[in-house]
């Protein structure tokens, strides 16, 4: 392993993140349909509206009977025919019964439901193989949540199943937390757009749709997006741009070239950079600013992997907090499934493959360019600072990618 400079005047990945989680931030709320409410966060308590089931529920298709009345050669006559979302025309008297389906309401009197495949009929004469004890294939009313219950919390993530409870007790609107909206600016001279041939020194903006799409899945907005070259006059239009929204993302520019004027322009503009470097591998010269209009700058490295960690890591978290959630990602341990050798002073995130026996395979290390190795990666392993070599079948922790 190469021999690293000195890292002691570095802030830590510990200190990166308290940093970022003590920045007092304001979810703002917003109403939104049902169709408008997937992967936001929930801003208040739903309660069931009226019990459910609303009604003593057949769980099947069969005969709805009093099971006093059922036993083997027993005659019962059936008076009624009750499909799901019918009311039976009366009650129940003794030596009747009702064809019934699989979710319809029982007709009084009745306080149990013989399946279709234990009954004989023939016209409008039922008999029985077996008896039934009462309460067979039927859900009482209120027996999933009664009226009035809480059926999901504020600060719930409203996936499919949390939608499909919000429409099932009425609640057609919803009051969730805004997204943040976001703004991409990549920056360099040697950065070209992905549809143009690039010339050999130069290369193809692949951060701005790594970004795009990454902080969509964190659950942001981008809202605008732009080039800057190396060129200070343009850099700091561009992030004046951005500052119309709540969160500006600068890939490039971060740190000690002579065209690295990204930190020097944020200042200008009178912000505040409260993280200028860390000591991580990879994603070393990352910046986070807080101008006093309350919108947040992030300066990334101009290296997709690098980008990619620094915003996963540490931007997710104020991300996370703006949309109601809270700032931790989804960490776990995991088996290796091949030895990892010993780390250096700065705190290591490897592109790693989980597999199918939940072991984690450490991809090669390509250096913090490499996005081919992030493109096969479902997690990253985290390796400490100065961590010795681990062998085949040791636990490391690792974080999930989204």
């Amino acid at each position: 392993m190469p021999v690293e400079p000195d890292v002691s005047e570095l802030i830590s990945v510990a200190q990166a993140c308290a940093i970022l989680d003590a920045v007092a931030v304001e979810p703002r709320l917003a109403r939104a349909t049902l169709g408008d409410a997937a992967g936001r966060v929930l801003a208040e308590d739903i309660l069931a509206d009226r019990d459910y089931p609303p009604f003593d529920k057949s769980l099947m298709d069969g005969f709805a009977v009093r099971a006093a009345e059922v036993g083997e050669g027993i005659l019962l006559k059936v008076v009624a025919e009750i499909a799901a979302g019918q009311r039976a025309g009366r009650d129940l008297s003794s030596d009747e019964c009702a064809a019934i389906m699989t979710g319809a309401m029982l007709p009084g009197g009745a306080d149990a439901v013989v399946p279709v495949e234990l009954a004989h009929r023939r016209g409008d004469v039922v008999s029985f193989t077996h008896p039934v004890a009462p309460g067979k294939a039927v859900q009482l009313r209120g027996a999933e949540v009664a009226s009035g219950a809480r059926v999901l919390n504020r600060g719930t993530l409203l996936g499919p199943a949390q939608l499909a409870v919000a429409a099932t007790v009425g609640a057609a609107r919803l009051s969730v937390y805004r997204r943040p909206s976001a703004f991409i600016l990549t920056t360099g001279d040697e950065v070209v757009s992905v549809r143009s041939r690039p010339a050999v020194q130069k290369i193809r903006n692949a951060n701005n749709i790594l970004l795009t799409t990454l902080l969509m899945r964190l659950g942001a907005d981008v809202a605008g997006e732009s080039h800057a070259p190396d060129d200070r006059r343009r850099l700091e239009s561009a992030i004046r741009a951005g500052m119309k929204h709540d969160l500006t993302f600068i890939s490039g520019g971060m740190s000690m070239g002579n065209y690295d004027y990204a930190p020097q322009v944020l200042k200008s503009l009178g912000f505040e950079l409260r993280i200028t470097k860390v000591r991580i591998r990879p994603g070393k010269p990352f910046v986070f600013g807080v101008h006093p209009s309350g919108t947040f700058a992030f300066g990334l490295p101009g290296n997709p992997l690098s980008a990619y960690v620094c915003t996963l890591l540490f931007a997710s978290r104020l991300v996370r907090r703006l949309t109601g959630l809270s700032a931790e990602p989804r960490w776990s341990t995991a088996r290796l499934s091949a030895g990892v050798a010993a780390n250096g002073p700065r705190e290591l995130y490897q592109p790693a493959r989980r597999t199918v026996d939940g072991a984690v395979d450490p991809l090669p290390w390509r250096g913090s360019g490499d996005v081919f190795s992030l493109a096969n990666a479902d997690a990253l392993i985290i390796r400490p600072e100065n961590a010795p070599q681990q062998s085949l079948g040791e636990f490391v922790r690792i974080l999930e990618l989204p």
